[in-house]
């Protein structure tokens, strides 16, 4: 008795041993069958851990690359192309299956190639900087900011120049004629403030002036920008394109810009279509300028003023072209 369950025993460790073989072996075929339809990039890729900043920067590219041609294959197969609807508050058997805004369009598809931080108060008017850390720890030369559209509220401001101690801002607002009082007194000469508003052409009789971004550097005498922030509610698609055909006119290939924290609108009204964001938008991608976050603002959404759509959205762009750029540097 005792032999035959010795048997036993043993022939049931032979079919375990034998099925545990099995099932090893078809595991690795598996494995070498997905291994065998990945593209060579992925397959026999570099693993992340050791990666450089340039590393970083030419795996963001691919990735940027990508969602560019996912953008015009998705516009083109849309019946209603270019005119894409921008906001879904319709009835979705009004424009297809799929009810589109235009920020699906644009998603922030490059990376920050350093750390990425919130600065600023939560909710409307905070802002994501990227590579924070490599600013705090500059010495010099000093970081020059330029903000636009600072109304009462410069938490972002101050912010900034408590953990930046290089850093100079330079701030311009028609609307109001100082910083937010959030701004203490031992920062203020960084802060420089004008009641100026951001313009597509100089209006030197109007007052307040309006002038453009390139004038407005020229006056500070500034050639670069490490960090520049704009919310000036609408009006940032006119400045912006005076801004490149300065530089356009001049023959550059980039613009002399680090980083942008900017938000976006579409207002009801608006001459904003699709086609015209999108021209925009791939001017300032043939700039070398990237979008790497993203947040919406939904501010008028929950204020419930009858307004059901994403109107505003806050966008972060790093300059992927400029050498100056302290963002492409190693951390």
């Amino acid at each position: 008795m005792g032999l035959r369950i010795v048997q036993v025993c043993g022939l049931w460790f032979w079919v375990a041993a034998i099925f545990f073989i099995f099932v090893v072996l078809n595991q690795y075929r598996n494995l070498q069958h997905i291994t065998s339809v990945l593209p060579a990039s992925a397959s026999h890729a570099t693993p992340a851990v050791g990666l450089t900043t340039r590393d970083r920067l030419a795996r963001a590219e691919l990735a940027w690359k990508s969602s560019v041609t996912l953008r015009h294959n998705m516009a083109l197969e849309h019946p209603q192309h270019p005119k894409v609807p921008f906001f879904p508050a319709q009835q979705m058997s009004d424009f297809g299956k799929y009810p589109y805004t235009v920020w699906d369009f644009f998603p922030a598809t490059y990376t920050c190639p350093h750390d990425i931080q919130r600065v600023g108060r939560l909710g409307d008017g905070g802002k994501w900087v990227c590579g924070m850390s490599l600013f705090e720890a500059r010495k010099a030369p000093g970081t020059i900011i330029y903000s636009f559209g600072v109304n009462d509220e410069s938490t972002f401001e101050a912010e900034m120049l408590e953990r930046i101690p290089s850093a100079h801002i330079y701030a311009y607002d028609y609307s109001v004629t100082k910083f937010g009082p959030q701004i203490p007194d031992a920062y203020l000469s960084r802060a420089h403030f004008k009641q100026v508003g951001l313009g597509d052409k100089d209006e030197l009789s109007r007052q307040p002036q309006f002038l453009t971004l390139k004038s407005l550097m020229d006056q500070n005498g500034h050639t670069y920008m490490d960090i520049l922030k704009i919310d000036i509610e609408g009006s940032e698609y006119a400045a912006f394109d005076a801004f490149m055909d300065s530089f356009d006119a001049a023959g550059a290939s980039t613009l002399p810009i680090g980083q942008v924290m900017i938000e976006l609108h579409i207002m009801e009204g608006s001459d904003i279509d699709f086609e015209r964001f999108s021209k925009w938008w791939e001017r300032l991608e043939s700039f070398g300028m990237r979008p790497t976050w993203l947040e919406v603002n939904l501010l008028a959404v929950t204020l419930g003023q009858g307004k059901t759509d994403p109107r505003c959205v806050e966008y972060v762009w790093i300059n992927s072209k400029d050498e100056k750029n302290i963002l492409l540097q190693e951390a």
